[in-house]
């Protein structure tokens, strides 16, 4: 009974807050350029019987043999996201209006289960006072409201993140049985499906509980992982000729620099290894490690709050602390800032993008307000549970008050992608009298709405008389532009 009664009470909890956020988070059109189209235009050709296939190209990858079609085989991106896609794209019945308008869907739904699973954790943990506080941040986070209002990756990505954190927390690790260590192996394979710069997250949490206590269940965890990638991988090894293969390998790294700024690199046909980089010209990396660690750092407060950090940094001055050290075994909310700094390590000499840690943010804020919860309990500190609750809901709205989360950058964004949308019934117009064929674009929502492929158009008039040198489909191929001119082109 007890546990039917805290199933209603998360179930009612997570209602009230996707009824809440959806009321906060009207809806946003993407950008033109938004990753989630080439999601559905991949999704759109599983559904098609067609495989993974790639409609958005980007110059970049026409550089390598294996991909130098358009559409192309799908290299540069992880399968998971255009699996869950298939889902609204089938749901809108041919209608790619309708798809994007599920997707938001989805994500209310996705969010929804977040909430609800977070908040049954707190409750039989016996630290229901920490659930207010908790939906309030989630609620009232501008990072969460981008991903998820733009139907980004990171949404899902941040629900398993949650899962498999609620599972290696609890007592048996997430190795209580055969079944239940599958079942984390499958979650971790999961989440390097959807974003494959986290495979090591998963493993990381799970070897920090010492799994070698339980040799047979650790093996059946690893095997269920290895078995859910290894279609991927072998996948890999047999378009591209190596199961690790991701074009961002070859160009991430010069993004954002002064020799490539913004996004110039991926309009280019000069791909360049990182390995070849840190050979030859390590300065570059190691500017952009420094730059990137400042972006990070300095925003730090836009998607958490500065005395959530606080009470983070402060958790770890527990009495027990040295001893957790000394055992190898950290405290659950050192190990979630651990795996948050060493996420900003990887990106700062990668990718400057704030989204990119929205996956932290629902285990870490979890963390910290049932970290929070528990030390009260523990001094008695407020008498009862309503108690408790009053205090920790107003250390909340101190915080969300005091040290409100704010992007500039997704409130200019948002302006953008609203100014921008009446650009495209226009360039539709101009796309279907456009020759049949691929085409060069701006625009990836043109390519999505309009049912074609194409490359983005390269800013450099010698890339594109090079691609339409190299590749017959783009020979006379037109370029259809929805909201910028690109320098030295014409139609």
């Amino acid at each position: 009974m007890r546990s039917r009664r805290r199933t209603a009470a998360a179930l009612a909890c997570a209602l009230g807050f996707v009824a809440v956020w959806a009321a906060l988070n009207p809806v946003v059109p993407p950008l033109p350029t938004s990753d989630l189209y080439t999601h559905l235009g991949v999704a759109r050709h599983l559904l098609a019987g067609d495989g993974f296939v790639n409609d958005v190209v980007v110059p970049l990858s026409l550089a390598f043999p294996e991909a130098a079609s358009v559409p192309q085989p799908l290299l540069h991106r992880p399968p998971g996201y255009p699996l869950l896609l298939t889902l609204p794209v089938l749901g809108a019945g041919g209608d790619p209006a309708r798809a994007v308008d599920l997707v938001r869907l989805l994500h209310l739904l996705l969010l929804l289960v977040l909430a609800g699973t977070g908040t049954a954790a707190l409750l039989r943990r016996r630290a229901g006072a920490a659930v207010a506080p908790w939906l309030a941040v989630l609620a009232l986070n501008p990072l969460l409201a981008m991903t998820a209002v733009w139907g980004e990756v990171e949404v899902p990505a941040a629900l398993l993140l949650l899962l498999l954190w609620l599972r290696l927390r609890g007592p048996a690790r997430g190795l209580a049985t055969a079944r239940a260590a599958a079942l984390t192996g499958l979650l971790a394979a999961a989440t390097a499906l959807l974003r494959a710069d986290l495979f090591w997250v998963p493993l990381l949490w799970l070897f920090a509980a010492r799994p070698w206590r339980r040799p047979r269940r650790l093996g059946v965890c690893l095997g269920s992982w290895l078995a859910l990638l290894a279609p991927w991988l072998i996948r890999n090894a047999v378009v591209a000729g190596n199961p690790f293969f991701t074009l961002q390998a070859w160009g991430e790294h010069l993004k954002q620099t002064p020799e490539w700024p913004d996004y110039s690199i991926y309009r280019s046909l000069s791909p360049e290894s990182l390995a070849q980089t840190l050979r030859e010209r390590p300065e570059i990396v190691a500017a952009k490690l420094r730059v990137g660690l400042r972006y990070f750092a300095a925003r730090s407060g836009q998607w958490l709050p500065w005395p959530m950090w606080a009470a983070g940094l402060a958790a770890l001055a527990a009495p027990r602390l040295r001893r957790a050290v000394r055992r190898l075994r950290p405290r659950p909310v050192a190990l979630l800032l651990l795996t948050t700094g060493l996420l900003v390590v990887a990106y700062a000499p990668l990718s400057h993008t704030l989204r990119y840690l929205a996956v932290m943010l629902p285990a870490l804020s979890w963390e910290i307000w049932l970290e929070l919860a528990v030390r009260l309990r523990a001094r008695r500190t407020g008498g009862n549970e309503l108690g408790r609750a009053l205090i920790l809901a107003g250390a909340a709205t101190a915080a969300l008050v005091l040290a409100p989360c704010r992007m500039p950058g997704w409130e200019a964004a948002r302006a953008e992608a609203q100014a921008l949308a009446p650009t495209l019934a226009p360039a539709l117009t101009r796309l279907d009298a456009a020759a049949p064929g691929p085409i060069f674009t701006d625009s990836a929502a043109l390519l999505w709405h309009g049912g074609r492929s194409g490359v983005w158009a390269p800013e450099d008039p010698a890339v594109l008389a090079e691609l339409r040198r190299r590749l017959p489909e783009l020979a006379s191929a037109p370029i259809v532009l929805q909201f910028e001119e690109a320098p030295g082109l014409s139609r």
